[in-house]
């Protein structure tokens, strides 16, 4: 890994529509400074196990100093990329970029510079902040996968790297097919402490991945919070002919540009291209309270590569956010632990390519 990066990651660190945010291609905001800017591809030489089955192939990266990933928005552990299945890779990179002067991302001559904060491929999970609001003004408060934070800021601000107070004892283990994540928090001052376990399996024989997840409340304090996988999926520049479908019908809370994109029943289809600067957006409702209900195939017609998403929980809540370079479906799974209880959720990641769905 170059000094260069090792100092900029540690400084740094029916019908219904969808917003879109054209707005932002006519409000740009102003480059940051050219010797602020790493290149994306500089990530290649950050520590990471290569991850087969014989049949997939993916990159399970290793937090700790130098790791791709040095935010303290994102769960540190666990961040898979590259996933690749009969040619295609469905977690490229989805920024050109990175630099910390720039608010979460922006685009610039057709490429995309992403903060620290939020550069990160996928799949890649994020806890809500625990204890953000009765830590006040200095106090310590918890991120599940990241550790003991430091407030410094007077609302919690997703895209702001947090002064990492404790960030426990962490473990990684790996075979040719798997990848295991762990992280232990005990004795801090806060009152926090959890053991978290991560596995990242890839299934022999089929194009699968699972991730599946054990975390214990270690602390003398109760743990309620929400996770969600920002997907990054990346099926075609500007998602053309991508669809994705639910087994309920889509709810769509913001509204969009019709020539964008469409909810009808149970499906969410892109009209159109994602235009360089726009978005396109939504929290997402409509779903139940079964873990039936998490279970979304999304498509690129055109191609035909796609992947099956579900999880043995029921959704909590539901975001949905794409960008010209990738498809990101967020659902959330609630946790609530009071101390000595234990929860453990799975995810499923079924990958198909032409005629195979």
């Amino acid at each position: 890994m170059t000094r260069k990066l090792r100092n900029f990651t540690m400084a740094a660190m029916g019908s219904a529509a969808i917003l879109t945010g054209a707005a932002m291609a006519q409000n740009r905001p102003a480059p940051p400074p050219a010797a602020s800017v790493i290149p994306a591809s500089v990530l290649d030489a950050t520590p990471h196990r290569d991850l087969s089955n014989g049949i997939i192939t993916a990159k399970a990266y290793i937090p700790g100093p130098g790791a791709l990933y040095r935010g303290t928005r994102f769960d540190r552990a666990g961040v898979i990329a590259q996933t690749t299945y009969k040619g295609h890779n469905f977690g490229q990179y989805w920024f050109s970029s990175y630099s910390p002067h720039v608010r979460d991302f922006i685009w610039q001559d057709g490429q995309v510079t992403v903060h620290p904060a939020s550069g990160a491929p996928g799949p890649v999970e994020e806890f809500t902040a625990i204890g953000f609001d009765e830590a006040g003004m200095g106090g310590n408060f918890l991120k599940i996968g990241t550790g003991i934070l430091k407030r410094d800021t007077p609302a919690y601000d997703y895209v702001h790297n947090y002064p990492v107070v404790n960030e426990g004892r962490r473990g990684f283990t790996s075979t040719k097919t798997q990848a295991r994540y762990t992280q232990t928090i005990s004795g801090d001052p806060s009152g926090y402490g959890y053991s978290y376990v991560k596995t990242v399996k890839l299934t022999p024989g089929k194009p699968q991945m699972t991730i599946e997840h054990v975390l214990t409340n270690t602390g003398k304090k109760s743990i309620d919070t929400k996770v969600y996988c920002h997907n990054f999926l990346t099926l075609g520049t500007g998602n053309e002919n991508v669809t994705i479908t639910a087994p309920f019908d889509i709810k769509a809370e913001k509204a969009f540009a019709k020539d964008a994109a469409v909810v009808e029943g149970k499906t969410f289809r892109y009209l159109r291209a994602v235009k360089e600067g726009e978005s396109v957006t939504s929290p997402i409702t409509g779903f139940g309270d079964s873990a039936s209900d998490y279970d979304f195939t999304i498509t690129n017609t055109k191609t035909g590569f796609g992947q099956r998403i579900r999880a043995d929980q029921p959704l909590a809540q539901i975001n949905f956010w794409s960008i010209r370079t990738n498809v990101s479906w967020e659902p959330y799974v609630a946790i609530a632990l009071k101390p000595g209880e234990t929860k453990r959720w799975t995810y499923t990641y079924d990958f198909f390519g032409p005629g195979e769905k």
